[in-house]
């Protein structure tokens, strides 16, 4: 298990969390969850409603949406980088399935937790919806 230190640190270096006090970010991670993912485990689904964020602490997973073959991802994402951010945002269904190809492990962010701190630090919520409009621009 991380301590809380590390995985403040570790937010503080992903671009969408990068400028948010450290004070936001320990709260982020005190109300977090580690969750650990086997190769092939699919923490999000595409079509189902997640509502939360996932920050990778280690492993690497795949996005794929439908019909994306098995051997080409459209994104691969190792440690410190997130997904979830449209469902933990918006509430609506997955766009697309992400996939550990490896054992893995995540930072879950619930939602709720989220939009907390956003509200406690506009800098951080101006940062999730450049990150969605960057994600959104690709699709």
């Amino acid at each position: 298990m991380s301590s809380d230190t590390d995985l403040v640190s570790l937010l503080s270096q992903n671009d969408t969390f990068a400028g948010t006090p450290a004070s936001t970010l320990a709260t982020l991670a005190s109300g977090a969850v580690e969750r650990s993912f086997a190769s092939g485990d699919e923490p999000i689904r595409q079509g189902v409603r997640c509502g939360s964020l996932f920050l990778v602490i280690e492993g690497e997973f795949g996005v794929f949406v439908k019909d994306t073959p098995e051997d080409a991802p459209l994104a691969r994402l190792g440690r410190g980088r997130v997904f979830g951010e449209i469902g933990a945002v918006s509430g609506i269904v997955a766009t697309a399935t992400v996939r550990a190809f490896s054992d893995s492990r995540v930072l879950e962010i619930p939602g709720p937790a989220l939009h907390r701190a956003m509200r406690q630090t506009p800098a951080l919520a101006e940062s999730v919806l450049r990150s969605l409009a960057r994600y959104l621009g690709k699709s």
